[in-house]
C-alpha cells in the first residue's frame, strides 16, 4: 500500500513536542527505525515534573543529566517558545556562547575559542554538524533551522569522539525524522520590514513497517533593515529557500538504512560593512580621517543605512546527500556507517571605503567541495559501554579575497576607474583521517570512569594566488602579474579524555575530567606565509547535573581551566591578511543552567557565565595604530607593536545571562502563554587589541510572546516581539584597510522586530 505525501506548508518553526518525547523520538529513529509525530507549536505540558531530554552528545542515547560534560540541549519546543530561527538567536540560551559574522561567515566562539582568522578559507575552532555530518565551512552555520528536532552544543574541547576543529566544543543540530504515521505541518509568519516566513513538512510511510519518507520546506524573506543613501534601495534583507528530504528504509530488525539530502540558497543584498567611525592613528590622539571622507565622499548619519555606489550583495548555495547504515550484531552491539557528500558555492560583494566614494571594494567568495566517511562500532553491558571509530574527511576548498581600487585619489588611468588592487586567493585541499575510541567502566556502585583518546592525522596541501596592481583597469576573474606558491605540509596529533563521574544520589550526578583539543596548522589563503602552527588546548572541567524538588527543578553547573597554545588570528598588515600565531592564552570560568516548573502552570529557565579569557603574551602590530606602544616590536614586521598581555580574547564576554519566564492558562478553547525573555552580555572585544571603539558595549535585551494552541493541538498561534526596546548593537567589527583610512567597519543585530506566527498541524 502507497501513501500519497502532499502538503502545503507555511511558517517558522511552531512546531513543538515536550522534550522527553523529542529526545526519544530521536533515539529510537537512530537505533531502531521507530517513527515520531509533530506536537503542537508551544509546550502544554502540565504535569508537576520536568520532562527528562536524552542527548546524543557521546555518540549515544544517554539522558543530559548523566552525560559528564557541559553539554546544553534545546529542545523544539524550546526553539519554538522563543521564536528561533536561526543558531545566531539561540547563542542567548547556551552559555558563554557567542556568534559574529564577517563577509558572508558565521564567527562562532565557545568560552573565548573560536575563529580569529578573517581570509577565505578560513576555518573555525568549533565543529558544526547537521544530522552527524561535520559540515567544514562556517558560513553554512548561518543558515535558518527548520524542521528540527533538537539542538546540542557541546562546550569545551571534544577531540576525542569530534576531533577535527573542535578545539572549542561541537555543535550538533538534529532534523526530525520520517514517521510511519501520515503526519505534517504548515505554517506562517507575518511581521514588520514586510516579513514572510514559510514553513512545513509532511511524513509517512511508503511501504508500511519498511519504507519512510519525509519532506521539509522553508522560504524566509523580509526587507531591508536600512538603506543605501546613494542607491536607494533597500540594504540587509533576507531572501532565503531551504528543502531536506530523508528517506528511511528498514529492510530487518536488524538493520536501518537513513537517507537525506537537503539544499539552501540565498540571494539578497545583506553583508554590506557598516561604518562605525574611525580607528586610524598617525600618532597618540592624532586621529586620520578615512580616505573616502578626504575625498568628499559622505557616510549616513543611521547607523543601518550605507552609502557606497553599488548595493552589497550576498550569494550563496550550498546542500549535500548523505547516507546512514546501521546494523545491530545482537549482545547490544552496533556498528554504522555514516557517508556524505556536501558542496558549498557563496560570494559576498560589499566596500572598504564605507563612503560614497567607493575608494575600495571587497570581494570574497568560496567553492567547496567535501566527502566524509565514518565507520563507528559501539557495545554496552551492565558494567561496561564502549565505542571506537575511523574517520576519512576530503575537501577542496577554492577562495579568493579580491579587493580593486578606485583610482579616483590618483587620477590613473582616469579619475573614479577601478584598477586590478590586491587579489589574494587559490585553493587548499584537506585529507584527514582519524582513529578514535571511548569507554566507560563502572568500577564500583555509582562510580564511573570514561577514558578516550583520538589520533589524528591531517595533510593540507596549498595553491596561493596573489596580486597588487593599481595600472590595470578592473576585470573580474581577469588577474595579471599573480604571485604564485605551492606546498603542503602534514600535522598530527594525540588527543586524550579522562573522565571521573559519581551518582552521588539517583538526581545528583558530580563529574571532573581532563581532556585535550587540537586543531590543525593551516595555511593563510593567498598570503604567500609560511603556515602557521596547530592551536592546542589542555581542559579541566568539574560538574554538577542535579534534579531537585521532586524533579520540578533541574540546575546544571559547570567549572573549567584551560591552558591554549598558538591561536591562529588574522589581521592585515598592508595591503595583505596575514594569519599568525599568537602564544598562549588562559581561559577559566563558571557556567550555570537553570530549569524550573514552579507549578503546574509556570515555568522558568535562565542561564549564567562567568569568563575570564586573557592572553599570556602576545605582541603584535595593530596596523591602525603604526607608533605601537613604545616598548615591543612586531617579531613579525619588525614594526613598532602592543604587549597584549592581559588583554581579553575576542568574543569572550567577561558575563552574559539569560532569564525567560512563561505562565499557561488552559481554557476552554484552548491554552494560552504569555512569555516573557530578557538577555545581557557584557562588553564584547572583536580584536585582541581591545579598543572600545572595536567593541559592543554591554547591554541587555527583551522579547515576549503570547501563545495560544487549540484543544486538539492541530492549531497554534503566537504574538512575538524580539528586541523590544529597539537596542543598536554590533555583531562583529573589524579595522579596515589602513590604505583605505582605517575605518572600522562590520555588522549589527537586527532591530526591533514583531509579527503573527499561525501554525497547523496534522
Amino acid at each position: 500500500m502507497i501513501r500519497l505525501l502532499a502538503c502545503v506548508g507555511t511558517g517558522a518553526l511552531a512546531i513543538a513536542i515536550s522534550s522527553a518525547a523529542a529526545a526519544d523520538s530521536t533515539t529510537n529513529a537512530a537505533a531502531t527505525g521507530a517513527t515520531q509525530s509533530a506536537a503542537p507549536a508551544v509546550s502544554t505540558d502540565n504535569s508537576p515534573e520536568l520532562a527528562e531530554i536524552v542527548v546524543t552528545a557521546q555518540k549515544r542515547s544517554q539522558s543530559l543529566q548523566k552525560v559528564p560534560l557541559a553539554v546544553t540541549a534545546v529542545t523544539s519546543a524550546e526553539l519554538a517558545q522563543s521564536g528561533i530561527v536561526d543558531l545566531q538567536e539561540a547563542a542567548v540560551l547556551v552559555p558563554n556562547l557567542n556568534l559574529g559574522t564577517q563577509l558572508g561567515e558565521a564567527r562562532i566562539a565557545l568560552r573565548g575559542i573560536g575563529l580569529a582568522n578573517i581570509s577565505a578559507g578560513a576555518e573555525g575552532s568549533i565543529a558544526f554538524y547537521m544530522d552527524g555530518v561535520f559540515i567544514s565551512r562556517s558560513v553554512a552555520a548561518l543558515s535558518s533551522f527548520y524542521d528540527v528536532q533538537q539542538l546540542e552544543v557541546l562546550r569545551g574541547p571534544q577531540g576525542t569522539l569530534y576531533g577535527r576543529n573542535a578545539t572549542g566544543g561541537a555543535i550538533n543540530i538534529t532534523s526530525r525524522e520520517p514517521t510511519d504515521d501520515f503526519s505534517g505541518y504548515a505554517n506562517l509568519t507575518l511581521g514588520n520590514y514586510n516579513q514572510v516566513i514559510t514553513e512545513g513538512a509532511i511524513s509517512g510511510s511508503i511501504i508500511p513497517d519498511k519504507l519512510e519518507a519525509r519532506i521539509a520546506f522553508q522560504t524566509q524573506d523580509h526587507d531591508g533593515y536600512g538603506r543605501n543613501i546613494v542607491t536607494g534601495h533597500d540594504i540587509d534583507n533576507l531572501d532565503t529557500h531551504a528543502l531536506r528530504g530523508s528517506l528511511r528504509f528498514t529492510p530487518t530488525d536488524r538493520l536501518t538504512v537513513d537517507v537525506k539530502a537537503d539544499y539552501f540558497a540565498e540571494d539578497d543584498n545583506s553583508g554590506g560593512y557598516h561604518y562605525f567611525g574611525g580607528a586610524g592613528y598617525s600618532a597618540p590622539g592624532v586621529p586620520i580621517t578615512p580616505l573616502g571622507l578626504q575625498l568628499g565622499g559622505i557616510v549616513p548619519t543611521n547607523v543601518r543605512d550605507l552609502s557606497n555606489p553599488t548595493d552589497p550583495t550576498n550569494n550563496m548555495r550550498f546542500g549535500g546527500e548523505q547516507a546512514k547504515i546501521t546494523y545491530d550484531l545482537g549482545n547490544n552491539t552496533q556498528i554504522s556507517s555514516l557517508t556524505a557528500y556536501r558542496r558549498l558555492n557563496y560570494q559576498t560583494d560589499t566596500y572598504l571605503d564605507p563612503s560614497s566614494a567607493g575608494v575600495a571594494k571587497e570581494l570574497q567568495s568560496e567553492n567547496d567541495h567535501q566527502l566524509s566517511e565514518e565507520l563507528q562500532l559501539s557495545s554496552k553491558t551492565d558494567a561496561l559501554q564502549w565505542l571506537v571509530g575511523l574517520y576519512y574527511f576530503h575537501e577542496f576548498d577554492q577562495g579568493a579575497q579580491d579587493t580593486p581600487f578606485n583610482n579616483i585619489a590618483v587620477g590613473f588611468p582616469a579619475p573614479g576607474t577601478y584598477v586590478e588592487g590586491y587579489f589574494g586567493g587559490g585553493w587548499i585541499k584537506t585529507n584527514a583521517y582519524a582513529a578514535y575510541g571511548q569507554a566507560t567502566y563502572e568500577v564500583v556502585n555509582d562510580l564511573h570512569l570514561t577514558l578516550g583518546a583520538r589520533y589524528s592525522d591531517e595533510t593540507k596541501g596549498d595553491h596561493d594566488e596573489q596580486t597588487f596592481d593599481v595600472f590595470t583597469p578592473y576585470v573580474r576573474g581577469y588577474l595579471p602579474g599573480l604571485t604564485t606558491l605551492d606546498r603542503s605540509k602534514t600535522w598530527d596529533a594525540f588527543t586524550p579524555r579522562v573522565a571521573l563521574d559519581y551518582q552521588a544520589t539517583p538526581d545528583v550526578l558530580l563529574y571532573v575530567s581532563w581532556s585535550k583539543g587540537f586543531k590543525s596548522g593551516t595555511f593563510n589563503l593567498g598570503g604567500l606565509q609560511p603556515p602557521v602552527d596547530p592551536e592546542k588546548v589542555s581542559a579541566f572541567e568539574a560538574g554538577m547535573k542535579s534534579t531537585w524538588l521532586d524533579r520540578r527543578l533541574r540546575l546544571n553547573l559547570a567549572g573549567f581551566y584551560y591552558d591554549y597554545k598558538d591561536l591562529q588570528i588574522g589581521k592585515v598588515i598592508g595591503s595583505s591578511l596575514v594569519l599568525e600565531n599568537a602564544a598562549s592564552a588562559t581561559i577559566y570560568g563558571l557556567e550555570s543552567e537553570l530549569e524550573a516548573k514552579l507549578t503546574a502552570h509556570f515555568d522558568v529557565d535562565a542561564n549564567a557565565s562567568w569568563l575570564h579569557a586573557r592572553f599570556d603574551n602576545y605582541i603584535s602590530g595593530d596596523p591602525a595604530r603604526a607608533y605601537g606602544d613604545g616598548t615591543t616590536i612586531d617579531p613579525a614586521t619588525g614594526a613598532p607593536a602592543f604587549n597584549l598581555a592581559g588583554n581579553t580574547l575576542p568574543q569572550a564576554p567577561d558575563f552574559t545571562a539569560f532569564l525567560g519566564a512563561q505562565y499557561h492558562e488552559p481554557t476552554n478553547i484552548g491554552t494560552f502563554t504569555l512569555r516573557g525573555e530578557v538577555s545581557w552580555t557584557d562588553r564584547i572585544y572583536f580584536t585582541p587589541f581591545n579598543v572600545d571603539s572595536v567593541s559592543q558595549a554591554g547591554y541587555a535585551k527583551l522579547n515576549a510572546f503570547l501563545s495560544w494552541t487549540s484543544l486538539n493541538e492541530h492549531l497554534n498561534a503566537s504574538l512575538f516581539v524580539k528586541n523590544l526596546t529597539n537596542k543598536t548593537t554590533v555583531s562583529n567589527s573589524i579595522v579596515s584597510w589602513v590604505g583605505v583610512g582605517s575605518p572600522i567597519n562590520g555588522y549589527l543585530d537586527p532591530p526591533r522586530t514583531f509579527g503573527i506566527r499561525l501554525g497547523y498541524k496534522f
